[in-house]
């Protein structure tokens, strides 16, 4: 399966889309008038099904294929970057595929994932322990109740997420460079393991809040 199927399959929603009934405000609808945005509907409601289908075999299709395969469809230019390095048996490198974007029918984005243990060497990188902030206080302040001094972490390590969210196909031949979901983002990376499990338990507690304030 290629990318240039998409356009075949987008096609009809967008024609569907685009058909309009002209019916005038003064006028009440006739029977057929009903009868034909029935049938509109009806037609709309099966290609959306068809396509969402057709993407949901796609992407089932590619997550049991070859990565290397898969990536000389999706972006020949990747697989020189990762076919010498990464992209071997020994790395247990997968991809997996997900649906994204505002319209229908939706883009859909890979990414690059491995099923072996990766170490960021960076993250026991030396670390500026001089500074007057990193010292532990005094017994005597901390019983007293003084408010601590926060800890500054202007020269710590900071994490770049460069496996981002990457394009797949787009309905349309891009003009530029397609944009990439989380390119450049960075991640606050504490040094100890249990601050970050904490921090990915607020977070997580943070999103179902605002996910219940929405309802």
């Amino acid at each position: 399966m290629h990318c240039q199927s998409f356009s075949d399959w987008a096609a009809p929603a967008a024609e569907v889309s685009e058909v309009n009934i002209t019916n005038s405000s003064s006028q009440e609808e006739g029977p057929q008038q009903i009868a034909v945005r029935i049938i509109q509907r009806a037609w709309k409601s099966y290609v959306h099904r068809e396509v969402f289908r057709y993407f949901k075999e796609l992407i089932s299709h590619c997550n049991q294929g070859d990565p290397r395969t898969i990536l000389k469809t999706v972006n020949p230019r990747e697989i020189f970057l990762w076919q010498a390095e990464l992209l071997d048996a020994a790395a247990g490198a997968y991809i997996r595929f997900r649906l994204g974007g505002i319209t229908f029918p939706p883009n859909i984005y890979y990414k690059i994932f491995t099923h072996r243990p990766i170490t960021d060497v960076c993250a026991n990188s030396p670390k500026n322990y001089t500074q007057r902030s990193l010292k532990k206080p005094a017994a005597r302040p901390t019983n007293n109740g003084r408010p601590l001094v926060q800890v500054e972490n202007s020269g710590w390590y900071q994490r770049m997420e460069n496996n981002s969210w990457r394009l797949f196909c787009c309905r349309m031949v891009p003009m530029g460079e397609p944009t990439e979901i989380g390119a450049n983002k960075k991640k606050d990376f504490h040094h100890s393991r249990l601050q970050r499990q904490q921090d990915v338990d607020q977070w997580r507690k943070r999103r179902k809040i605002e996910w219940l304030k929405q309802m």
